[in-house]
């Protein structure tokens, strides 16, 4: 780093979206990290920052697309309920069990709606 590289703008997000995910990928890892510890579940050391991000992102989205499907909103705490769920099938049978599970769980709320247990309103801030 040149001794005026400190003064040069830090790049900034480019857009709303990459702004939004700035400032919420903190507060999403710090929120379920705190979960896990106080419950002592996953996600745990073994499971990267970016890796709970990633979990949440493709977790979020597979649900979120499925209940368009269905004409239903699901609420964000029931979400991050189904999140939390998922980092435990992600760190006791990794990636390609994870992948299986989320398409196995994804086709059964189109099927049947959001199973009882992902019911519960998990709020991680």
């Amino acid at each position: 780093m040149g001794l005026f590289d400190f003064f040069k703008k830090k790049e900034q997000p480019k857009t709303m979206l990459d702004q939004v995910q700035a400032l919420a990928g903190p507060l999403i890892v710090n929120g379920y990290r705190r979960i896990a510890a106080a419950n002592n579940i996953a996600p745990t050391a073994k499971i990267s920052d970016q890796k709970i991000i990633e979990i949440y992102q493709r977790v979020g989205s597979a649900f979120r697309e499925a209940s368009n499907q269905r004409g239903e909103h699901i609420p964000a705490g029931h979400l991050n309920t189904v999140v939390l769920k998922f980092f435990q099938v992600y760190e006791m049978m990794g990636d390609t069990m994870f992948y299986e599970h989320l398409k196995y769980e994804v086709d059964k709320y189109i099927q049947e709606g959001l199973r009882p247990d992902y019911k519960q309103d998990l709020k991680l801030f």
